[in-house]
C-alpha cells in the first residue's frame, strides 16, 4: 500500500507512540505518519511539545503536511527556520509549520500491517 493511499485519520501509515510528556497527569500515546517520526522525536529532543501532525498522504488539495505546536514554542520553530503553515479554520494562528522532511509518499509498510492479513 503506497502512502498516497491512506485515508486520514486512520493511521494505517503511523506508529503509535507515547508522548514523552505527561497530559493531565497521565501518559498519552498519539499516531505520527511514519515519515515525520524521526523530525517529531527530534523536535521533542529540542523540548518542543508538538499538538499534531500529518504528512498529507500525497493529498496535497485536501490536506496541508504539517506539524503543531504549543503556543509558547511557535518562536522556537521559527528560529529553527520553519515555516507558517497557514490554518484555514484559525487565519491568524501561527501554531503549524511545514515540515523540513522531504516527503516522498512512498510505501506504507511498516513490517507488521494489518493488509497483511487479508
Amino acid at each position: 500500500m503506497k502512502c498516497k493511499d491512506i485515508e486520514f485519520g486512520t493511521g494505517d501509515c503511523a506508529y503509535n507512540i507515547h508522548l514523552p510528556w505527561l497530559v493531565d497527569g497521565k501518559a498519552k500515546m498519539v499516531n505520527i505518519d511514519k515519515c515525520l517520526l524521526p523530525e517529531i522525536i527530534h523536535l521533542w529532543e529540542l523540548g518542543i511539545k508538538t499538538t499534531g501532525c500529518c504528512c498529507g498522504h500525497g493529498k496535497t488539495d485536501m490536506q496541508k503536511p504539517f506539524i503543531g505546536v504549543e503556543f509558547e514554542y511557535i518562536d522556537k520553530m521559527l528560529e529553527l527556520g520553519y515555516k507558517v503553515c497557514p490554518n484555514k479554520y484559525r487565519p491568524r494562528d501561527r501554531d503549524s509549520f511545514y515540515p523540513k522532511t522531504v516527503l516522498q509518499y512512498g510505501s506504507a509498510d511498516k513490517g507488521f500491517n494489518w493488509w497483511d492479513d487479508e
